[in-house]
């Protein structure tokens, strides 16, 4: 195992680790996903995967923010929320457009799979927001990212990373279920 690959293993130790804890709602979950997410952008810069490395950048510091803005909110005024469905169709919009923007300037890099990874990436950052503010959408997105990513990552031969995107699939699914519940007990 080379160094690169070590680094990877640990990421997608602290990666899982956060997922869990997010789907239990602990605020802790930001510490966890802030070390994965600075780990995973060395793997994913080494790999030529720019726009990830990007993403998981933008991961770290959304992680000290998330950490901050949970540790602010009380559990009674900080709820899950439903999105309206036209709120769906402007993020969705909104991913390809910056999706397909972010490719154009990563293929004038010398870029990995620009399109490609500009996608997740850009998905990765709507997501990142609807979780931060407890959208339940958050984890239908999560789903399609996890599931789209383990493509991605398989290509290039992250094996570990793209077995941690099996796993996030896995929670992702977990989450949905769970959050759903909570949602239904809160309308209660």
């Amino acid at each position: 195992m080379n160094f690169t690959q070590a680094v990877e293993v640990l990421s997608v130790c602290f990666n899982i680790a956060f997922i869990i804890l997010l789907t239990k709602e602990l605020k802790v979950c930001w510490i966890f996903g802030t070390i994965g997410s600075l780990l995973a952008a060395y793997v994913f810069y080494s790999t030529g995967y720019f726009s990830e490395t990007i993403l998981y950048l933008f991961y770290s510091i959304v992680g000290v923010y998330g950490y901050i803005y949970w540790d602010k909110k009380n559990k009674t005024e900080f709820k899950i929320s439903q999105a309206k469905p036209v709120q769906l169709l402007i993020w969705i919009i909104s991913g390809v457009v910056a999706g397909l923007g972010l490719g154009y300037l990563m293929s004038h890099t010398e870029a990995s799979k620009p399109y490609y990874d500009a996608m997740s990436t850009s998905f990765g950052i709507i997501a990142t927001f609807l979780e931060l503010y407890k959208y339940f959408a958050a984890w239908s997105f999560w789903i399609c990212i996890n599931a789209y990513t383990i493509w991605l990552y398989g290509i290039k031969e992250l094996n570990f990373l793209a077995f941690q995107m099996i796993v996030f699939t896995v929670l992702s699914i977990y989450g949905l279920i769970t959050w759903n519940k909570r949602l239904k007990m809160s309308a209660v």
